[in-house]
């Protein structure tokens, strides 16, 4: 079994002549049969899209799906991860500071230039 993560081209690549992919359901999986089938390539270089998060089975249509040739792939949405972030208050004299939001990416890019003129402008002392 593979996990892999929307959105995923699955490539198989055989020599065309002597083997076919199959995508077939868990009980076409287990029993090696293409009865029902969703879909059949034979090309040999084949690339089959997964859109879907689900489990795909796949297996070898001529056979060789009992000698083990055949493939179970689960997908997987990516999960959103939520972005750090650095606070950094502009004034120690205030009552309600005002933050500064830095995401990943640019914010860390002008952190020092912050940095720079919170020093130029409140001096020293509010570190």
């Amino acid at each position: 079994m593979r996990e892999a993560a929307l959105p995923f081209p699955l490539a198989f690549r055989y020599q065309k002549n002597q083997y076919n992919v199959f995508e077939v359901n868990q009980s076409g999986y287990d029993n090696c049969t293409t009865e029902g089938a969703f879909g059949n390539w034979s090309s040999g270089k084949d690339f089959i899209p997964l859109n879907d998060a689900k489990r795909y089975y796949f297996i070898c249509g001529n056979g060789q799906c009992y000698n083990g040739m055949k493939v179970s792939v689960v997908v997987h949405h990516l999960p959103i991860e939520p972005t750090p972030h650095i606070s950094l208050p502009l004034s120690s004299h205030s009552a309600a500071p005002m933050p500064v939001v830095l995401h990943r990416g640019w914010g860390f890019r002008l952190l020092p230039l912050l940095l720079f003129f919170a020093l130029i402008w409140f001096g020293s002392d509010w570190m």
